[in-house]
Order: C-alpha cells, then sequence, then structure tokens
C-alpha cells in the first residue's frame, strides 16, 4: 500500500497526522510521537486510517512518561538537523516532532507540580 492511498478518517491525540505514521507506530513497536522502540509505554489514544471503504482503527503508543520529553527533543533535532523545508518553516513533519515535544514537555511540567 502506498502512503497516497491512505486516507484519514480522525486526526490523532495531540495533534499527530495519521497519514505521518509509520507502520511499525501503528502497530505499536514504536512510540508514535518519536518514534523510539518501545520498552515502558503508554497509551495516547487511537487513530483511524481508511483504505477505499475499509477503516481501521489504531491504539497509538507513546513512550513512558520518564523518557518521553528526552526521545521527543532528539527526534526533532535529529530531523531538522537534516531537513531543508526546517530551516524555512515549511516542514509539517518537523511542526509535528516540535509539536510533540512541547505537549511532552508541558505535561512532564504541570504532572510535577501536582
Amino acid at each position: 500500500m502506498k502512503r497516497s492511498e491512505l486516507v484519514t478518517a480522525a486526526s490523532g491525540p495531540a495533534g499527530i497526522d495519521p497519514g505521518a505514521l509509520t507502520r511499525e507506530q501503528l502497530l505499536g513497536w514504536r512510540c508514535a510521537l518519536c518514534g523510539t522502540l518501545l520498552a515502558g509505554d503508554r497509551p495516547l489514544g487511537t487513530v483511524t486510517i481508511g483504505q477505499g471503504p475499509t477503516l481501521t482503527t489504531y491504539p497509538l503508543w507513546a513512550c513512558d512518561p520518564t523518557c518521553t520529553t528526552e526521545h521527543a527533543w532528539r527526534a526533532a533535532i535529529g530531523h531538522a538537523a537534516g531537513c531543508e523545508a526546517c530551516r524555512t518553516g515549511e516542514c509539517a513533519t518537523g511542526q509535528r516532532l516540535l509539536d510533540a515535544y512541547t505537549a511532552a514537555f508541558r505535561q512532564e511540567h504541570d504532572g510535577g507540580a501536582g
């Protein structure tokens, strides 16, 4: 199946673009936010992706909260370092990774305050 054949039926949690997720992220092998192989994890929610008349709902998983912020930051910086579109501010993937980092950072700091 080609990426262009995917049609998103519902947007994902935390601003995740379902069409940008890899097979491994959809199957729960890698973090939906940063792409790291999962050891400890937590549920994020679900995304629904359609191909033709078939809709499939996938549960999304993220790194354990103790490592989410670090992995999200590394993923964002690693992507931006080699992406020309990130330098011009026109990269949807880079923005998604930065948004994931921002959400993880806020969650970590809001969770530690209470």
